[in-house]
């Protein structure tokens, strides 16, 4: 029976020394979780992860919302203030031709009528344009501009004290501009010395 005690306690202490074998392969397998713990075991430390500065990453992304913001609000600033740009295109060459109908003179009593109607149209649409930001350019004696007129004839100087060079001398076509942007430039003649 001595004998059966002394295999049981042999058996304990196998079981002991192969329980403690494995818990110490599992530990070395485990990262250390401090410093010390790591230089004792004879590991090297793990380095910790920088924190995550999310208060830099929320202002940086509010930030670029408002610059998204302010983009959206000045391009939808520029597109309502050139909103009617196409329209007035198209219309110009309805007030060349009511123009050129004004230009011409009748004596009987039907064609003072008609000029009458034309003049109204006229002044209604110019008036309707005014309103809306569009402007004439060019007009004769102002300087020539290429950004705002177009010279398609030379005039020469005949009278010096009354005309200077690079002036416009007959507008042969009126040019407009919506603001600030050029809609047709002005056809012109322009003196030259």
């Amino acid at each position: 029976m001595v004998e059966k005690k002394k295999s049981q306690a042999k058996n304990q202490e196998k079981s002991a020394s192969e329980e403690e074998i494995e818990r110490a392969v599992k530990g070395s397998k485990e990262e250390p979780k401090t410093e010390a713990a790591a230089k004792e075991a004879g590991q090297p430390a793990k380095k910790e992860a920088p924190a995550v500065d999310y208060e830099d990453k929320f202002y940086r992304a509010e930030a670029e919302l408002q610059n998204v913001q302010q983009r959206f609000s000045k391009e939808r600033a520029t597109m309502l203030k050139y909103e009617g740009q196409d329209l007035a295109k198209s219309i110009l060459p309805a007030l060349d031709n009511l123009e050129r109908a004004l230009a011409n003179d009748g004596d009987d009593q039907g064609s003072k009528e008609i000029r009458r109607g034309v003049e109204l149209t006229y002044k209604s649409l110019s008036n309707a344009l005014r309103d809306n930001g569009i402007t004439e350019i060019g007009k004769s004696g102002d300087q020539f501009d290429p950004k705002l007129h177009n010279a398609i004839q030379k005039t020469p100087i005949d009278d010096p004290e009354k005309q200077k060079a690079d002036t416009i001398a007959v507008v042969l076509q009126r040019g407009y501009q919506l603001h600030d942007r050029v809609l047709r430039p002005a056809m012109v003649s322009v003196y030259t010395k």
